[in-house]
């Protein structure tokens, strides 16, 4: 790829090397250009230098004053530093050998350290500028303190020159000219002009930028000239022996063409720059109404071609945008409703609330919400235009326009939506109902099977059992019909246990004999000798006086939580506590286990679960499962009592039952 220089910056390359190689043939030849006089050498001098003079104080004048409170560090150097050189140069023409009342070389002395003071602030600020491009901001106070501070110093450097010239280096000899200090200063200046050149270029070059837009604008390109310029100016300075000699004219012109580029590039960027952004700003208002405009023909195809209602209207609930999609839902045209009241589509029973709930909404400053009292069903009524009532999903959201509050209503008819719903909710309450129905007669069932199980067929083996036992009392019995007869023994023996396990897993006769407190003692033990985990039973006798319904529903929600336990959960303690506030039992199953993982509790074939809510539901509880992986598993449930017992002050526990489910 080629590289890419920018125009403007070739030109001012090829103009600075035409001018070097034009002045490197007038070097080679010093003895000969040296022998040409310039006529009125002074007055030459003296108006190239006060050019510069003027150029190096716009140069300040615009660094300082054309940002006001808001100024940076880079623009406060330049304005410091271009105005003590502006001095530094007037001193520096006043004190010129041959000036009136200045005739001794001693003034000529003077007027070149003024000369390398001024060009040694230029050149290394330009210098400070190309290296160090990061800019902080400056306080105004602080900014006011530096100029002072740099007049200050321009004064006393100013006084030690005139009264004190002797304490620094010798620059001029009479019939001798310039010293080895002065030519050596010059040596300098001329090296670190041209590595300002050299790295002002490498930055236009690198970035393809001829100006860095910012707080500042500087045009870089003109202040790579400009340093090129003060370095071949130097070289002339450091040439000549006289005054009147050609190649000071020659310096001091290009001194000008230095001091023009920088003019052109700080002061006359930045004088543009206004003008610019200006235009710029007006391309980018017309860009800007452009965008507005396409902006609001894709806002007006939206409202027009949106499935949902969308409504506003005044301070005065006059409607004054409505879209086909509204229009359609009320019945209505679009001209039928624009510019007529709200109310028209509001039913007559909900008008004379309407305006005040509307005016209380823009009261509060609150700038949307959803309309509607519940949580679950945000629609108000609205009237068709034949007299009927519908059910409305609304938001409403208001803004301030020129003093003037709008509201915008969006809406959609949810009759259809409505009507499922209520359809849903009756047939969850029908299945509520009849698995409540299924629960009660699958306990009827258990209990009668249960009944029959211990009352008939257990006393028929326990009477085999009795029969059994006077035969083996026969003394003319073989040993071999003993041993018969003791294996019948043990087999009618085991028959009885495991009918008595089944029937009390079918319905433990300790919950209708002996109560809940009872039945859930004794299937707390049963549950420790068959699985071997602990565990506690926390509760008194008079907490867990309770109705049929409610103790077998509870008694069944621990069986099922104990057996997910000794299932599932690899738990070595549960805890089982009771507590009862007023109307209210609270319990907690919690076990030491491994937890449920994520979204096993929502699994479609968890019946423990869905059994578990079913029951506490029919009962008006509630039901709160907690579990973490690895820390065990906690169930809270509370039930509501309608016919609470006297106690004393039990303690106030938050129910809560925790087991392991992995169903």
């Amino acid at each position: 790829m080629k590289n890419f220089i920018p125009a403007e910056l070739k030109r001012l390359t090829w103009t600075s090397f035409v001018l070097l190689a034009l002045s490197i043939s007038l070097w080679s030849n010093r003895e000969l250009v040296a022998e040409f006089k310039v006529p009125h050498a002074l007055t030459i001098h003296t108006a190239l230098e006060t050019a510069t003079i003027i150029i190096f104080a716009s140069v300040f004048i615009v660094c300082w004053n054309a940002f006001g409170e808001l100024r940076k560090r880079s623009s406060l150097i330049l304005a410091v530093t271009f105005l003590c050189a502006a001095i530094f140069g007037f001193f520096h023409i006043i004190s010129f050998q041959g000036m009136p009342g200045f005739t001794e070389p001693i003034d000529m002395h003077k007027s070149l350290s003024f000369w390398l003071l001024s060009r040694s602030l230029i050149t290394f600020t330009l210098l400070g500028l190309v290296i160090h491009t990061a800019d902080i901001d400056v306080p105004n106070h602080f900014a006011q303190l530096s100029i002072y501070l740099g007049l200050l110093a321009t004064a006393a450097v100013t006084l030690l020159v005139f009264q004190a010239p002797e304490i620094l280096p010798i620059t001029y000899l009479k019939d001798i000219g310039q010293t080895s200090f002065k030519v050596h200063c010059e040596i300098v200046l001329v090296v670190t002009n041209s590595i300002t050149a050299f790295l002002f270029y490498q930055q236009v070059f690198a970035t393809k930028n001829l100006s860095v837009e910012g707080h500042l604008k500087i045009k870089r390109s003109l202040l790579f000239f400009a340093a090129a310029m003060m370095a071949v100016s130097e070289t002339y300075f450091s040439l000549y022996r006289l005054p009147d000699e050609l190649f000071v004219a020659i310096g001091h012109a290009f001194q000008v063409f230095a001091a023009l580029a920088i003019y052109r590039g700080m002061v006359g960027i930045n004088i543009h720059a206004p003008y610019s952004s200006l235009i710029e700003s007006t391309q980018h208002l017309q860009s800007a109404a452009d965008e507005l405009r396409i902006h609001k023909q894709r806002l007006t195809g939206v409202i027009e071609t949106a499935m949902d209602g969308i409504l506003t209207i005044d301070d005065q609930h006059k409607i004054i945008l409505v879209n086909p999609a509204a229009a359609s839902i009320f019945g209505y045209t679009v001209n039928d409703l624009l510019g007529s009241s709200i109310e028209v589509v509001i039913p007559m029973r909900h008008r004379h609330v309407h305006g005040h709930h509307v005016n209380q909404f823009g009261e509060r400053g609150t700038t949307r919400r959803k309309m509607g009292s519940s949580f679950d069903d945000y629609y108000v009524t609205g009237l068709h235009a034949n007299g009927s009532e519908f059910p409305i999903e609304a938001s409403i959201s208001s803004l301030i326009e020129n003093n003037k509050r709008f509201f915008t209503v969006i809406f959609r008819d949810i009759s259809e939506r409505k009507l499922a719903k209520e359809k849903m909710a009756q047939y969850h309450s029908e299945l509520s109902q009849l698995s409540s129905a299924l629960q009660s007669i699958r306990e009827e069932e258990r209990k009668h099977i249960a009944r029959e199980l211990h009352d008939d067929l257990g006393q028929l083996l326990a009477a085999l059992r009795m029969d059994l036992s006077l035969l083996q009392r026969e003394q003319n019995l073989s040993d071999r019909s003993r041993r018969t007869l003791t294996s019948m023994d043990q087999l009618l023996l085991t028959s009885i246990t495991t009918l008595r396990r089944i029937a009390t897993d079918l319905r433990p006769r300790a919950l209708d004999e002996g109560g809940l407190f009872f039945a859930l003692q004794t299937l707390q033990k049963e549950f420790s000798q068959r699985h071997g985990v602990h565990c506690d039973l926390i509760a008194d006798e008079e907490q867990l006086i309770l109705d049929d319904e409610k103790s077998t529903a509870i008694y069944r929600i621990i069986q099922e939580s104990l057996t997910n336990v000794a299932r599932h959960a690899k738990a070595s303690h549960v805890n089982i506590q009771f507590s009862r506030s007023h109307d209210v039992l609270s319990f907690i199953i919690q076990d030491d286990g491994r937890g449920i993982e994520e979204g096993a509790m929502n699994k479609t074939r968890s019946f423990g679960l869905v059994g578990m809510r079913e029951r506490i539901k029919a009962m008006q509880g509630e039901f709160k499962v907690q579990s973490e992986v690895g820390k065990g598993t906690q169930i809270q449930i509370q039930i509501p009592l309608l016919n609470p017992i006297k106690m004393g002050n039990p303690p106030n526990l938050q129910h809560s039952i925790s087991a392991d489910l992995h169903h």
